[in-house]
């Protein structure tokens, strides 16, 4: 007998032939459970570049935001000079005045989508003020109150600019969301709604020209 298996080849010996048919045979009995492994792994990788778009487009929509948000701050330190020299020419319109100051406090103090509803008041409230302009022809030629007013038109020249993009890109990524599967990834990451930066009625006064009566 020890003559005999000294005879053996090792391969012979150890049954490496046999045992790799074995192998095959039960790897190809269980091709189910292979392609179901690569099926959950290619999912598992397209759920990811899923996520990683929904990631991107959400952070775009917070870097367009944080342009709105820088020329607003600008806009905001306009507004008590703007608020000054219009006092100087015009101070019984109280109540137009006070309310510029209240809305500029509220975005201030606000945040988030928030934010934007409280510069929508802003806007308006700028509004009343051109509005009542013409009633003060000495304010209305007042080369301070002019340069403030030119300036206020250049920046929301630059809101609206930066607005328009804003949109764009919150409509993209609610586009996305609203498609499957993107809609169920977007339900368990729970990301932050952004919401679209309406400037309400057009404002036609900002580009009209004041005009001084005399």
């Amino acid at each position: 007998m020890a003559t005999a298996e000294q005879g053996q080849t090792f391969s012979e010996a150890t049954r490496i032939f046999d045992r790799s048919v074995d192998s095959t045979n039960f790897l190809l009995d269980l091709w189910w459970l292979w392609l179901l492994v690569i099926v959950v792994v290619l999912g598992l990788l397209k759920l990811r570049s899923q996520h990683a778009l929904l990631g991107e487009l959400d952070e775009r929509c917070g870097a367009a935001f944080g342009d709105i948000d820088a020329i607003l701050a600008e806009r905001h330190e306009l507004i008590p000079n703007l608020i000054a020299t219009t006092k100087a020419f015009a101070a019984q319109e109280h109540r137009v005045l006070d309310d510029v100051i209240d809305a500029r406090a509220r975005a201030m103090a606000s945040a988030g989508n928030a934010r934007l509803e409280a510069e929508l008041q802003v806007g308006q409230s700028l509004n009343n003020l051109w509005a009542i302009t013409e009633n003060y022809p000495e304010l209305a030629s007042s080369l301070h109150f002019r340069e403030l007013r030119a300036e206020m038109v250049r920046m929301e020249d630059r809101i609206n600019a930066a607005r328009k993009f804003y949109n764009l890109s919150v409509e993209e990524l609610n586009a996305v969301r609203r498609a499957f599967p993107y809609n169920l990834i977007d339900g368990l990451a729970k990301t932050e709604r952004h919401e679209k930066f309406s400037l309400g009625e057009k404002r036609a006064e900002y580009s009209a020209p004041v005009v001084a009566t005399f």
